[in-house]
């Protein structure tokens, strides 16, 4: 017997999605696990699958991630309303399509580890940061600055586009990138200053007075306690169900971000 969870976001459409979804299981013989689920079913948009993420950070590679849109738009959600039957009928039928998504894989205070599947901050805004950074071992650069970030492939439309890094749109999924958060520029200091595309052979070492700042993995947020963080692409990959009716490319999905975000947009 199939386990399954359910995560949703607060809209009254959701609850009504979640009832419909859960009854429809439960007539499979599907059994609800909140704690070691097989699949689980995101109701909402990309902010909820972060939620997710963040939830089965211990079995991450292990289950696989439905996302039914509900609410706003989102890049992951391959299913709505009147699609989401499909991915339960793949699941009863073992016919499901799944996409494996790069995870940013985050070591600090002493060895933990958290996966993001968008970004991952460094980040204070009382104070300034000053961190070697080190890709590889070798040193890139001596960095005084608000805050660090760092961007899967898919996360490249989120945070890190608003404060100008690049979009990745390559097909190579394990390229990630690093972008500085109001680096100090002055007469006699500065930074790069300019988005890093990096690979899945690189990793990235932060070093110095980094104890007190904030560590930001997609919705969680940490107190740095240790001196120094290591990020890389991760060996491991997040299971995502994907509708060949409904498979976007990457550069589809920016035509309809951008189309949203101009329907939306305001003339003062």
């Amino acid at each position: 017997m199939f386990k399954y969870a359910i995560i949703a976001n607060d809209y009254q459409e959701s609850a009504k999605l979640v009832s419909k979804i859960t009854k429809t299981l439960q007539n499979y013989g599907l059994e609800e696990d909140i704690i070691n689920p097989e699949y689980v079913f995101v109701i909402g948009g990309d902010g909820t699958l972060l939620r997710a993420v963040n939830e089965f950070q211990d079995i991450i590679d292990e289950v696989y991630f439905i996302v039914i849109k509900s609410g706003s738009l989102g890049f992951y959600a391959n299913y709505d309303e009147k699609t989401y039957s499909r991915a339960i009928d793949a699941i009863i039928k073992d016919t499901a399509r799944i996409r494996q998504m790069p995870l940013l894989e985050i070591k600090y205070n002493n060895n933990i580890i958290r996966y993001a599947l968008n970004e991952a901050k460094v980040v204070d805004h009382v104070k300034t940061i000053r961190t070697d950074i080190y890709v590889n071992d070798d040193l890139l650069e001596h960095f005084r600055g608000s805050g660090l970030v760092f961007a899967t492939k898919t996360g490249s439309t989120g945070y890190m586009r608003a404060i100008n890094g690049s979009i990745i749109a390559a097909n190579m999924t394990t390229l990630w990138q690093l972008k500085e958060i109001a680096p100090v520029a002055n007469s006699t200091f500065s930074t790069i200053n300019a988005s890093i595309i990096l690979d899945q052979e690189q990793v990235v070492r932060l070093t110095g007075a980094l104890a007190g700042k904030s560590l930001v993995i997609d919705t969680y947020e940490s107190e740095i306690l240790s001196p120094q963080i290591e990020l890389k692409i991760s060996q491991k990959t997040l299971n995502l169900f994907y509708d060949e009716e409904n498979n976007l490319s990457m550069i589809a999905k920016m035509k309809i971000l951008f189309a949203h975000c101009n329907n939306n947009r305001r003339d003062d």
